[in-house]
């Protein structure tokens, strides 16, 4: 669940950076590089790959009801660094690397 979580963050962050909108406020200097547009399909695919990670469980059922849970979390939590405080948002994208990370290397 914690590789998910991680996963889940990235895209939801990769899908609210690449609206008009919010661009400027998450991205920074960088939204002026070749990659902006290719968010959308890097938010979509990370997604499923969150939702993919949850198939290897014993219990998908139950994994399921959390990541939806997550889904909202984490939904919340990337709107209100967004509205409230940009650096917070910003700052979760090294955090999730490091869920993402440390779930491979624990095995789950």
């Amino acid at each position: 669940m914690i590789i998910s979580a991680g996963l889940l963050y990235l895209a939801l962050f990769a899908l609210a950076a690449r609206m008009p909108r919010h661009r400027p406020v998450l991205l920074g200097g960088w939204q002026g590089h070749g990659f902006v547009p290719h968010l959308t399909l890097a938010g979509w695919s990370l997604m499923a790959l969150s939702l993919a990670s949850l198939w290897t469980r014993a219990d998908v059922g139950i994994a399921l009801v959390g990541w939806i849970g997550l889904l909202a979390l984490l939904g919340g939590g990337v709107t209100l660094g967004i509205s409230y405080c940009p650096g917070v948002a910003r700052a979760g994208v090294p955090v999730a690397l490091a869920l993402v990370l440390t779930g491979m290397a624990s095995g789950g």
